[in-house]
């Protein structure tokens, strides 16, 4: 039930009680006061006792809600409050379920760039929801030379991806790769870093097949290479001497020899075929 608190100022409030009730209005509480008396009805009488003691020698001073009715006055009266805390809390607890900052840490944080692209091709980056398939990001990690355990965790708004190597006293060789010789890539494989040629593509002997360095959120971020490449290379020596010595020296020179042809010239034996050179950073 909703009620409310009247105070009935005047001598002889007492007698104020007697004339609600003989007005019809149940008073559901009375207590005597030094200048009056505070009673309590139910609110919806209200408007009937102003309209009871008007004109009369009581002086209706104040109206005090209580229960239900009085709480929602508190709360009307304290709105502007009341919102501030609510949009405070749904603040923090948004930002609480969001990613507001990534640490690598362990023995394998030197991968720090390649977990933030992994972490960003999934979707999760500044502000966004944690992974939500760790178990894909973890797999994934784990994937990466040397990397023996990983783990992520979510508190406070902070990502932590822990990530330990197996011979942290074995640190991987840094630079670029380069191409190991003339001719055309037939393979390429870059688990870190920047491939800067595709299969199919002509180079140079020394020329930049994987950069150490990696896109991350607009910008470039130095990591370490991680790569192989095989190039074919044209095969075209002349060698004096017979066809066996000459074979055996093409061999010492290149190794096993593809669609192998050899021809007789006034020197010696010219040999030509196909090679496939190999070469890697970090990856064996």
């Amino acid at each position: 039930m909703k009620s409310c608190e009247i105070f009935i100022e005047g001598i002889g409030a007492a007698r104020a009680v007697e004339k609600l009730v003989c007005g019809g209005v149940p008073v559901l509480a009375a207590r005597a006061q030094k200048k009056g008396a505070v009673v309590r009805v139910d609110a919806k009488h209200r408007e009937k006792v102003f309209a009871i003691l008007r004109g009369s020698c009581y002086n209706v001073k104040k109206v005090r809600f209580s229960g239900a009715a009085r709480a929602l006055r508190l709360l009307a009266g304290r709105a502007g409050l009341l919102a501030g805390a609510l949009v405070f809390c749904l603040t923090v607890l948004f930002f609480q379920s969001r990613v507001l900052r990534i640490e690598v840490v362990g023995s394998g944080a030197y991968y720090r760039a390649q977990v933030l692209r992994m972490l960003a091709q999934g979707g999760t980056g500044l502000f966004a929801p944690p992974p939500a398939d760790r178990a894909r990001i973890t797999a994934q990690i784990l994937s990466l030379p040397r990397v023996s355990f990983c783990a992520l965790s979510h508190e406070g708004g902070v990502l932590t991806v822990q990530v330990e190597v197996s011979d942290e006293a074995l640190p991987a060789a840094g630079g670029c790769l380069y191409a190991p010789a003339a001719g055309t890539v037939c393979a390429l494989t870059v688990l870190s870093g920047t491939a800067r040629v595709a299969v199919g593509d002509t180079v140079a002997a020394g020329d930049l097949i994987a950069e150490n360095v990696t896109a991350v959120g607009g910008e470039e971020l130095p990591v370490t290479v991680i790569a192989s490449v095989t190039v074919r290379v044209q095969v075209d020596a002349e060698y004096a001497g017979s066809e066996r010595e000459a074979l055996a020296q093409a061999y010492l020179d290149y190794g096993e020899i593809e669609g192998l042809l050899t021809q007789k010239t006034q020197v010696g034996w010219r040999v030509t075929g196909e090679v496939l050179v190999h070469a890697s950073l970090n990856l064996g």
